[in-house]
């Protein structure tokens, strides 16, 4: 998949799961993880005001991610942060794309 294949099925999923959150949109970037394998980093950011749904919701959407990026045929891994908005996102800004 292309990144912008990818950030639009990331965008559906997390639209539909975290809605209700304060979702607001996600940044998406390719690289390479900790065993150097290909991997996706995505970073959810929310409405000023939101706040972070529970540790249940987090996991829950990253594995309803995980299978749909995987039944599109994506298999790179997910890194998925989640942003308040106004707080860094913990990945360098240089991040390759």
């Amino acid at each position: 998949m292309t990144l912008d294949d990818v950030r639009e099925l990331t965008r559906k999923t997390l639209s539909a799961q975290l809605a209700a959150y304060g979702f607001d949109d996600v940044v998406v970037s390719a690289g390479k993880d900790h065993d150097d394998d290909d991997a996706l980093f995505m970073t959810a950011t929310y409405k000023p005001g939101s706040a972070l749904p529970g540790g249940d919701v987090l996991n829950r959407t990253l594995a309803i991610l995980r299978r749909e990026l995987q039944n599109a045929g994506e298999e790179r891994f997910p890194y998925l942060t989640h942003r308040p908005e106004g707080e860094e996102t913990g990945y360098e800004e240089d991040a390759p794309e």
